[in-house]
């Protein structure tokens, strides 16, 4: 990383820890992958990070990108198989329909990535 943005990743860092000690989400919960009752799984975005790193659904499945931030964010598969655009706090979905390994990241933030696992 180079020296210049070193001040504002540790000044995004510092505002993430800010708004969770001022009641922010409390959901300790929010790192691990959930199912949302029929087929489907969370990828949550919690203080610039995708929660969980990589995260294994089914062919077909619908993913829902749950975004806790403030910031907007999106999910943008590196292959450009799918891409939720850039979104603040809310919900997007996405179905990948392929069996693979799928890295992603956030187009607005690219220091932020993780991986969709498919399997048949």
């Amino acid at each position: 990383m180079s020296a210049h943005r070193r001040p504002l990743l540790l000044l995004l860092i510092l505002l993430g820890g800010l708004a969770a000690a001022c009641g922010g989400d409390s959901d300790s919960s929010s790192g691990a992958a959930k199912t949302t009752g029929g087929s489907g799984t969370v990828i949550t975005i919690n203080n610039f990070e995708f929660a969980p790193e990589t995260l294994q659904a089914k062919v077909g499945d619908t993913i829902t990108v749950d975004n806790k931030d403030s910031a907007s964010h999106s999910v943008t598969a590196s292959d450009k198989s799918f891409d939720t655009g850039s979104f603040g706090a809310g919900t997007k979905t996405f179905t990948v329909t392929k069996a693979g390994r799928f890295e992603f990241v956030c187009t607005v933030h690219p220091f932020m990535k993780a991986a969709v696992i498919q399997v048949a």
